[in-house]
């Protein structure tokens, strides 16, 4: 694969991390609230079996600390701007950057969302797809090589 043609992939897998931000990740259905003290047992009989759409703008990941979703996408979207930039004679970018980055990104959500697939309350949805087409971008274009 010739440069142009490696950039043309990375630029396609940042516009579908940008695409991915407003798209659904993840659907959790019957979700259950509680809510302690006071009124908290009318609350959590009131909001059982609720469903949530999860997406890049409003999620969250809390693994260590709590990280806006739309976070982890753009520091996924960095590794494949960082790649371009990288491949040019302009910028002397080390590859250890480029892995930090790029593994840093995919543990940070890969880890979250299989532990959320594993409780059997939630279904992917199409930002997820778009957010692992743009991982992909990056190992095609020769990331690891």
């Amino acid at each position: 694969m010739n440069l142009k043609q490696k950039n043309t992939l990375l630029a396609a897998g940042i516009i579908s991390g940008l695409l991915s931000l407003p798209m659904t990740w993840m659907t959790i259905r019957n979700a259950e609230v509680q809510i302690e003290g006071g009124f908290g047992s009318l609350f959590n009989s009131a909001f059982q079996g609720m469903t949530f759409d999860v997406t890049g703008l409003n999620g969250h990941v809390t693994m260590l600390f709590k990280t806006p979703l739309w976070f982890v996408i753009g520091v996924a979207i960095a590794a494949n701007v960082i790649q371009i930039m990288r491949s040019s004679n302009a910028f002397a970018i080390p590859k250890i950057a480029l892995w930090i980055v790029a593994v840093g990104s995919a543990v940070w959500i890969t880890i979250p969302i299989l532990l959320a697939l594993s409780s059997g309350k939630a279904t992917l949805g199409i930002g997820w797809f778009l957010g692992v087409f743009r991982r992909l971008t990056n190992l095609m274009a020769g990331q690891f090589h």
